[in-house]
């Protein structure tokens, strides 16, 4: 039966009322999160990966739009907070971490903490358990932060130079020490360190409080329950001298920044060199054939640390405090730490990042990351670059700058370190 004129007027009024309830329910539910970082979106292969995570999210969340936002810095030199102050500030957060790092901007309430989430939302399973009992342990056992990357520093080597010359990986650090020696014989800087303007001093020096010291007395030492000048620590700088007295660091790598100790590693002039997984896209930059790198943590003699690799979480996802979608920005780290996303991530040519839970049956992109992942679920030690304020660590770097150019002695170096651990605020 047709409708009469007025009949057909009424029902496109009901529709049209109904399309315009739809629209501005539409607009009302139309949402966009604005994300800073991923950092290298400039580099296609990352770009095209991050893509593919932002059009899922966006269809397993209609009317949602994901916006990265290109980081222009970090925490470090203030970028991080100054977006989230600004109007236009992101939602969530991706950026080098670290307890040095989260403690500034969680300390002047920038981001939210995130502690009840772990159990109501599952993340908790989401962590190694022992990254999870770590972060307890930071301010006041609240988190701000979700771990997305951690840092696993050891000794990077080559396969080739070690099978030419029929040498075996070292099992004790007497061992390492004669390798070094067989290493200089053979002509090669047996050790190479970029301290001059980078955290490479740190990743050396960070090894060798965690050989000497081990893992407990260091956690002490950076959370201020043992002085730097504690004996064992003191050994450490002590370490460090003996193999520049030795020769299997020379002292004038206090000139070189990372770059150049890299091209000494690359071009294999030299043995061996302190590194973590990001050294893996310095070496494809380089040209470094990957399936010939070598990677293994510094072996300990009886009686002293255990042999793990240092390092701790290199980067975090927070979100911003002053975010009006946080109820948005919740379901994107539920969706960013899920196990799916991990191993899509993990799994791609770019990455060299290492997760922070086990991805059983993961396959990385070459050996030696497979060899860091390994590494990495039997645990890790500390960083200390990551783990202290900034006043300290600028005199932790210039300390280890110190010690390698003969330029102070063990104590001394350390009671420097000690001096502007006692300025710094306590957490």
């Amino acid at each position: 039966m047709f409708k009469t004129g007025k009949a057909v007027r009424r029902t496109a009024g009901w529709i049209a009322a109904a399309l315009m309830a739809a629209g501005i329910a539409g607009a009302a539910h139309a949402q966009t999160l604005r994300m800073w970082g991923p950092e290298q979106l400039n580099d296609p292969e990352i770009a095209k990966l991050w893509n593919e995570i932002k059009a899922d999210f966006e269809k397993r969340n209609p009317g949602v739009t994901v916006q990265y936002m290109q980081p222009t810095g970090t925490i470090t030199n203030g970028a991080v907070q100054a977006a989230i102050q600004s109007d236009a500030g992101p939602d969530v957060i991706l950026t080098n971490s670290g307890i040095g790092r989260v403690g500034v901007v969680a300390e002047a309430k920038l981001v939210v903490p995130l502690t009840a989430y772990y159990e109501q939302r599952g993340w908790k399973s989401r962590l190694h358990g022992w990254l999870y009992d770590e972060l307890k342990t930071h301010f006041a056992g609240e988190i701000y932060e979700f771990p997305d990357g951690l840092d696993v520093i050891g000794l990077w080597y080559h396969k080739d130079v070690f099978a030419q010359r029929g040498w075996q990986a070292p099992k004790t650090y007497a061992e390492l020490l004669a390798l070094f020696d067989e290493a200089k014989k053979a002509g090669l800087q047996p050790l190479v360190v970029g301290p001059r303007n980078n955290a490479s001093g740190g990743h050396l020096f960070g090894n060798l409080m965690q050989v000497t010291a081990g893992q407990k007395t260091v956690g002490e030492v950076l959370a201020g329950r043992r002085p730097w000048t504690d004996r064992a620590i003191v050994g450490s700088a002590q370490r460090l001298i003996d193999l520049v007295d030795r020769g299997a660091l020379a002292k004038d790598m206090v000139a070189l920044d990372l770059d150049g100790a890299a091209r000494l590693f690359f071009t294999k002039r030299a043995a061996f060199m302190f590194a973590g997984p990001w050294f893996t896209s310095n070496a494809r930059r380089a040209g470094y054939n990957l399936d010939n790198a070598g990677f293994m943590t510094v072996p300990v003699d009886a009686g002293q640390g255990e042999s793990l690799p240092t390092g701790g979480v290199g980067w975090s996802w927070m979100i911003s405090a002053n975010s009006k979608q946080k109820d948005l920005a919740l379901r994107w780290l539920d969706y960013i730490v899920s196990q799916e996303v991990m191993v899509k991530r993990a799994s791609h040519a770019s990455n060299w990042m290492v997760f922070p839970q086990a991805l059983p049956g993961l396959s990385p992109s070459t050996p030696v990351l497979k060899t860091i992942f390994d590494t990495a679920n039997k645990g890790v030690g500390y960083n200390p670059s990551v783990y202290i304020p900034g006043n300290v660590v600028e005199a932790y770097l210039q300390a280890i700058t110190g010690l390698v150019g003969g330029q102070v002695n063990a104590r001394d170096a350390m009671a420097g370190i000690q001096a502007q651990a006692e300025r710094a605020p306590r957490r």
